[in-house]
């Protein structure tokens, strides 16, 4: 059995940014389910303010896994 090295908090990375919550969502549950974790930022202070480009939400990953969830949030047209 191989160990995972277990993922630095401090390394997460944004792969996409968004004042549309439910797109942040989308595209979390499609990393998710290609087994990419993610982590929803500003989430609270971008609902509070509406529309607003101020505070998008943001979608962060580790930074090892940065690279694929673009590939595949490219693949489903989402851009970052």
């Amino acid at each position: 059995m191989t160990e995972r090295t277990p993922h630095d908090p401090n390394q997460l990375t944004e792969v996409l940014a968004s004042i549309e919550p439910t797109q942040v969502q989308i595209a979390r549950d499609l990393l998710e389910s290609s087994g990419i974790e993610c982590f929803v930022f500003d989430e609270d202070s971008s609902r509070m303010l509406g529309t607003t480009p101020a505070i998008p939400s943001r979608l962060m990953v580790y930074a090892g896994d940065a690279d694929e969830a673009r590939r595949r949030l490219n693949e489903l047209g989402f851009t970052g």
